[in-house]
C-alpha cells in the first residue's frame, strides 16, 4: 500500500507541473505546460527557465562549482561549522551533519532539471516545428536541450558513478530520456556514457548551423552552443579513455581551439572569470547577494579564504615558476588581505562596487580545458606549455613531458572554484592530493570518490 501511494503522489506531481517546482519557467513565473508551449516566446521561456534552474544552490550555482566539490579537494581554510577548513568530515556521506543532505539535494535537483529538459524535448517533438517558425530556432533549441541533458547525466555519472577505469560495468544511475513518472532502469557506467555520446552527437547535428557570436551583448556564451557541445564531447571521450576515444577527444579539442574564435586569456585583471575564453557559462543575476557571506573582504566564519602557505603552494609562488601566474597573482586571480597578505580570496566570485566588472558568471567549460585534453590525449607537451605561458609562466619553466603530475598541477590551478579538479583526481583514481587530510593521505579510494545514492532512490528508484 505504501508503494502504491508513493507512485500515485509522483504521478500527480509530474502531471500537475502547473504549480510544482518540477517545471520552473523563471524565479517569478509558473505557467501551465499546455499553455506555455503555444508560441515561440513560450518555448524560449521554458529553455531560459532550465538555464535559470542550473544556477540553484544545489547544483551549479553553488555545490557543483565553487562550494561542495571544491571543499572535497580541501581548497579553503574557512572556519565554517562541520565542513569548514581542512578535514575529513566532508567524506562522511552517511551523516546529515556533513554531506548526506547535500548529496541528496544535488541528485534530486539534477534530475528535476533533466525532467524540465525532457518536457521541453517532448513539446519540441510534438509541435515545435509547427510553432517555431523563425529560421533555425527549432534546430538550435533541440540541440541545446540535447546537449544539456547529456551535460547533466555526465556530471551525475562523474559524481555517483565509479572510478571509471576501475569499474566501468558498475550499475549506478538511470538515464532519463522521457518526461514520465515510471521508473527507469539502472544502467552501467559504460551504458550511460554511450547514451551521453548519443545525445551529444545528435546535438552536434542540430547545432551545425549555430553562428556562435561571442560579443558581450549576445547570449551564446551563456548557452549550450555548438562549440560547447564539441568541447563536452572531448571531455567525455577523454573520460572513457580508449585509444580511439583519445584520438576523438584530441580531434574535437583541436577543432574547438582552431575554429571557435576563442583565445586563451592572458590578463584576467578585468576579465576575472576568464569569460573571453569561456565556451559555456551560466549567468547568475543575483550573484552578489547570494555569495556575499562566502566571498567577502570583511571576514566571517563562512568566507572562503586561503591562508598564505596554502595559496603559495597551489600557485607555486614560493618558486620562480608561479611568480607571475595570473591565476593566483594579487589583483588578478586573487585578492590579498592582511599586513603580510596572509588571507587570500579568489576574485572570480568576489563582489565589487561595479558588479558588471565581475559579470555574475559561472564558467562551466573553458577553452583552457581543450589544451589540457589535447596534451593528455596526445602526450604533446606543446599544448600544456602554451597554456602555462598564456597564464604568465615563463617559457624558461616549460615542462618537458606530459605526466599525470604535470597535468595535476595545472588542473589544480586552472579550475580553482569551478568544481572541475575533483573530477580530475577521481578520473585518475589518485590516492593522494595536495592537502589531502592526513588520515586519508595515500588512501583515497572509491569510498571517498563515489557518492552513494540518496536513501529514497535506493529504496524506490
Amino acid at each position: 500500500m505504501k508503494i502504491k501511494n508513493i507512485l500515485l503522489i509522483l504521478v500527480i506531481a509530474v502531471s500537475g507541473t502547473a504549480c510544482s517546482d518540477w517545471f520552473d519557467v523563471s524565479p517569478r513565473t509558473n505557467v501551465k505546460t499546455e499553455d506555455l508551449f503555444q508560441d515561440e516566446v513560450g518555448f524560449q521561456s521554458a529553455l531560459t527557465g532550465i538555464y535559470g534552474r542550473m544556477t540553484n544552490d544545489a547544483t551549479y550555482g553553488k555545490n557543483l562549482s565553487w562550494f561542495f566539490l571544491e571543499k572535497l579537494v580541501q581548497r579553503y581554510d574557512d572556519q565554517a561549522e562541520n565542513i569548514g577548513g581542512q578535514n575529513t568530515n566532508i567524506y562522511d556521506y552517511t551523516d546529515i551533519k556533513y554531506s548526506k543532505n547535500i548529496l541528496s539535494e544535488i541528485y534530486q535537483e539534477m534530475y528535476k532539471t533533466i525532467a524540465n529538459i525532457n518536457n521541453l524535448l517532448t513539446y519540441l517533438d510534438k509541435q515545435g516545428q509547427d510553432i517555431l517558425i523563425t529560421p533555425g530556432l527549432y534546430e538550435t533549441m533541440k540541440g541545446e536541450a540535447l546537449g544539456l541533458r547529456a551535460y547533466h547525466h555526465f556530471d551525475l555519472l562523474r559524481m555517483f558513478g565509479p572510478i571509471y577505469k576501475e569499474n566501468p560495468n558498475m550499475y549506478c544511475l538511470p538515464y532519463r530520456k522521457e518526461f514520465k513518472p515510471e521508473k527507469s532502469p539502472f544502467l552501467t557506467a559504460t551504458e550511460i556514457l554511450n547514451l551521453v555520446i548519443d545525445d551529444l552527437q545528435e546535438a552536434d547535428k542540430y547545432l551545425a548551423q549555430d553562428s556562435v557570436i561571442w560579443e558581450a551583448n549576445t547570449y551564446r556564451g551563456f548557452r549550450m552552443n555548438k562549440y560547447a557541445v564539441k568541447a563536452l564531447m572531448a571531455r567525455v571521450y577523454l573520460y572513457r579513455g580508449t585509444a580511439e576515444d583519445l584520438q576523438e577527444a584530441a580531434r574535437l579539442a583541436k577543432e574547438v581551439i582552431d575554429h571557435s574564435h576563442r583565445t586563451l586569456v592572458r590578463d584576467n585583471k578585468e576579465d576575472i572569470s576568464m569569460f573571453n575564453e569561456t565556451l559555456f557559462a551560466l549567468h547568475m543575476n543575483d550573484m552578489e547577494e547570494r555569495l556575499k557571506n562566502f566571498y567577502s573582504t570583511g571576514g566571517g566564519a563562512e568566507v572562503l579564504w586561503l591562508n598564505r602557505d596554502n595559496a603559495m603552494a597551489l600557485a607555486q609562488s614560493n618558486t620562480s615558476v608561479g611568480a607571475n601566474d595570473i591565476r593566483f597573482k594579487s589583483g588578478y586571480g586573487f585578492y590579498y588581505k592582511g599586513d603580510e597578505k596572509q588571507y587570500m580570496i579568489c576574485r572570480k566570485f568576489l563582489p565589487a562596487e561595479k558588479v558588471n566588472q565581475y559579470g555574475e558568471r559561472i564558467p562551466l567549460i573553458r577553452l583552457s580545458e581543450m589544451y589540457l585534453i589535447l596534451a593528455e590525449a596526445t602526450k604533446d607537451v606543446t599544448y600544456l606549455n602554451e597554456l602555462r605561458n598564456a597564464r604568465g609562466i615563463s617559457s624558461v619553466n616549460d615542462v618537458s613531458a606530459v605526466t599525470t603530475e604535470a597535468l595535476n598541477v595545472e588542473y589544480c590551478k586552472e579550475f580553482f572554484a569551478e568544481g572541475q579538479y575533483f573530477y580530475f583526481i577521481k578520473r585518475h583514481g589518485m590516492k593522494n592530493f595536495y592537502r589531502c587530510p592526513t588520515t586519508l593521505a595515500g588512501q583515497m579510494s572509491s569510498t571517498q570518490y563515489v557518492f552513494p545514492l540518496p536513501d529514497d532512490e535506493q529504496t524506490y528508484n
